[in-house]
């Protein structure tokens, strides 16, 4: 068994190595790849052969981690735009950031330090090869492509992580000591938790919309969410937790990005922001006006957020 796990990890580790090409593969080869993969994904073997692979990949990796500075954690609400922001950042010649890779999942099952980075810079890789690509509702597909950039690719980063948000801070919270964990792993360079807050009209419109929920499993899930980031960010040092807000970001990128990347320690230039800025759209879908809101309804949430002071000012009319 552990030579057969062996075999996968080696076959795999051309893509965990970003600057090595894969090689070219027949379809009937791959199309077994793929099979072999979406069976053992079902099993614990897969986290086996993530074990290996990512062992292999760190090992030949390790010059490559040697400069990190920071490990950046996403928590907060998905359809909040955490992945265009990650997108952003991945986008910086010092920074590697995966989407959705649920990074803690594997600090949680201990792997080691350049395990975790080495898994973030295949995921972020392989998402840069398909140029950040995101389903949307009605069967949109988004691209968070940032031209001329470094998606993928940063050489020698001094920031890495994950925008995984919502998973993560419910690893968080339901693994008081999962924090402790993270510290502990990271040891001698910096930790910073990034949250994205976007209109919760549209946050709990979009949740609606994607999944088929009603509202009250829609508006609980957000506000019981919020609370879990409140108690993580009463864990925390004040200068490693930043909010960042989706309506700023794209009324002001180049501002909005500059604070981010300061809080995570590097440097931007304007060749940079500004091809970040060229993606963007100049102002947020209004997922709210996809729904017929009861008066209830909306009164409902506009009276929780008078209670939160990041929220405040946000209402359905704003």
């Amino acid at each position: 068994m552990f030579r057969f796990l062996l075999l996968l990890a080696t076959c795999e580790v051309g893509t965990m190595i970003h600057r090595r090409k894969p090689r070219p593969q027949s379809e009937s080869r791959q199309s077994l790849r793929l099979s072999i993969r979406s069976i053992l994904r079902q099993t614990p073997l897969h986290i086996g052969w993530q074990w290996i692979a990512s062992a292999y990949a760190a090992l030949k990796q390790r010059n490559r981690f040697a400069q990190v500075q920071t490990y950046c954690c996403f928590v907060g609400h998905g359809r909040s735009g955490h992945s265009i922001v990650g997108a952003l950042l991945d986008a910086h010649r010092d920074i590697i950031l995966s989407d959705e890779l649920d990074a803690l999942k594997y600090v949680e099952m201990r792997f080691s330090r350049d395990q975790v980075f080495s898994l973030v810079a295949k995921v972020a890789a392989d998402q840069a090869r398909s140029k950040r690509q995101k389903s949307g509702r009605e069967g949109q597909v988004y691209s968070y492509l940032v031209p001329g950039q470094w998606q993928g690719r940063a050489p020698q980063p001094l920031v890495i992580g994950d925008s995984r948000a919502a998973g993560s801070v419910k690893r968080l919270a339901n693994n008081p000591a999962l924090l402790a964990r993270l510290r502990s792993l990271m040891a001698g360079i910096d930790l910073r938790f990034v949250q994205v807050v976007r209109n919760p009209f549209d946050t709990i419109a979009t949740m609606m919309l994607r999944t088929g929920r009603h509202f009250d499993s829609a508006y609980q899930e957000y506000f019981h969410n919020w609370e879990a980031v409140s108690i993580l960010r009463s864990r925390l040092r004040e200068n490693e937790f930043l909010v960042v807000s989706h309506e700023a970001l794209l009324a002001d990128p180049q501002a909005e990005l500059g604070r981010l990347c300061s809080f995570l320690g590097v440097d931007c230039d304007q060749g940079y922001l500004g091809a970040c800025g060229g993606i963007l759209y100049g102002a947020p879908s209004k997922s709210r006006d996809s729904i017929e809101w009861m008066p209830d309804q909306r009164a409902t949430i506009e009276d929780h957020l008078a209670g939160i002071p990041e929220l405040r000012r946000y209402s359905f009319d704003s």
